[in-house]
């Protein structure tokens, strides 16, 4: 008798609408957030309002198409899976590399290095010669991980935790401010737009920073009960808790604190907090930015890994970036890469200056994956009008023209400082996706996959009566 054959290990369908909204929200509203909320309040004005409404909208056009391609295409590697068809594999690469790899060294640096702020704020000890803020970064880090290695269920759960409580507290202390309830000061008059419209209109790339990343959902779309319904849902909901949550809190802290004071300081939302609460406030916002901070962890190695096991999948990374454990069927060298990547906050210092270029380098880098994405959504439109699409993003193809003139125009005005910083990341990922398609897999590089050649993505056509998988 033959042995018997053994069972493929994949990925476990589990979660549902709020693990899905916890993982969604659960990156966006991160400690650089909260940090570029506060000081962009302070460099524009309430004016701020206006351009996080517009980057809003922005977001929830450019999340349509990610819906779609998710529900017609749930793979874990999200974009890599959507760029192969419509594009070829060095695209694919470039796409993941570009916007999540600049994403987790830059912004997960900064994450790191506010909540540890927050925690030494809270008088969290010195470790030797350790400081205290590098102590807990190490901390928080640790936990995530071995979250992350048990599996989908544990990180809906600590995601679901997270996000309320860090957007309960920015909302609750942007209604007291306003209100002036429980306050130690009394409010002061501030100009809606000190600095003029010239100022306010390049700062899209801030606006678009409070909700970039509601996408992270998308990765888990193989692991998502019901994901053409979810998944959608999950992101626009986001989107709109995101807008009300912050907008709350950065009129409010406006109202408290002179705008210099803000621009300033290197926790501008704590110096507000402090400011409309004295140090209970202080101690709320500190919570909930390590709240955030454990969240940005969390989310970065949720969706990241599973991007990375999507690409060498399909042999577009080396072949060990596929394994998954066994009993807990998560992808963990490629959790293990993303944390070591994470750590590099332990190795550098930063300040508020630095702090916000590394944000806008990663903004730009973040924004060329979502024009790859908007520009897959036009492409197998026209190339496959017949795919089974359970969700389709409507009115196609305005929202994708407006989300492409958002991310353009938001690079373009981002800063020479975050354009000269991302270009080195974009001339190494361009090299290795080109020499990696074209002399290690010996393919062509920028020929697009069949759809139904997809490793491991199922996708159905319109077209058959009897809605096979392919």
């Amino acid at each position: 008798m033959g042995e018997p054959m053994k069972k493929e290990v994949t990925l476990k369908r589990a979660m549902g609408f709020w693990q899905s909204f916890g993982v969604a929200v659960g990156l966006v509203v991160a400690g650089t957030t909260m940090v570029s909320l506060a000081f962009s309040f302070g460099d524009i004005g309430p004016v701020f309002i206006v351009v996080a409404a517009v980057a809003g909208v922005g977001s929830i056009l450019i999340a349509m198409s990610y819906a779609e391609l998710a529900a017609a295409i749930p793979g874990a590697g999200m974009i890599a899976d959507y760029t192969l068809p419509a594009m070829g594999k060095s695209m694919s690469i470039f796409g993941v590399l570009t916007g999540y790899i600049v994403l987790i060294t830059a912004g997960g640096a900064c994450e790191c290095f506010i909540a540890g702020q927050a925690a030494q704020a809270l008088h969290f000890p010195n470790f030797g010669s350790i400081p205290g803020y590098k102590a807990f970064a190490l901390i928080l880090l640790l936990l995530f991980l071995v979250i992350n290695f048990l599996g989908v269920e544990w990180l809906g759960i600590s995601q679901i935790i997270l996000t309320i409580g860090m957007m309960g507290v920015l909302a609750v202390m942007g209604i007291g401010g306003l209100l002036g309830i429980g306050t130690v000061a009394e409010p002061m008059p501030v100009d809606f737009n000190p600095g003029g419209w010239g100022k306010v209109a390049v700062s899209m790339s801030a606006g678009i920073w409070l909700y970039i990343g509601i996408e992270y959902v998308c990765p888990m779309s193989e692991e998502i009960i019901k994901p053409e319904k979810t998944v959608p849902k999950a992101m626009i909901c986001g989107v709109i808790a995101i807008f009300t949550c912050d907008m709350l809190f950065g009129e409010a802290i406006v109202r408290y604190i002179p705008l210099d004071v803000l621009v300033s300081s290197d926790v501008p939302q704590l110096a507000g907090a402090e400011a409309m609460f004295g140090g209970v406030g202080l101690t709320a916002l500190a919570i909930a930015t390590i709240f955030a901070g454990g969240s940005s962890a969390d989310s970065h190695m949720a969706a990241v890994p599973r991007m990375l096991y999507g690409l060498a999948r399909d042999g577009m990374l080396p072949k060990i970036f596929t394994y998954l454990h066994p009993r807990f069927r998560t992808p963990w060298v490629a959790i293990g890469v993303v944390f070591l990547c994470m750590c590099v906050p332990f190795f550098i210092g930063l300040d508020i200056s630095s702090i916000m270029g590394l944000i806008g380098i990663a903004c730009a880098a973040w924004l060329m994956s979502y024009v790859i994405v908007q520009v897959d959504l036009i492409i197998l439109r026209k190339k496959y009008p017949t795919l089974h699409r359970p969700f389709k993003s409507p009115a196609f193809p305005i929202p994708q023209v407006i989300g492409l003139i958002i991310c353009v125009y938001t690079i373009s005005t981002s800063g020479a400082g975050s354009l000269k910083g991302v270009l080195p990341y974009l001339a190494a990922f361009a090299a290795y996706s080109i020499l990696w398609v074209k002399f290690k897999m010996k393919e062509p590089c920028f020929k697009p996959v069949p759809i139904d050649e997809l490793t491991a993505v199922k996708v159905r056509f319109d077209d058959d009566a009897k809605g096979a998988t392919v």
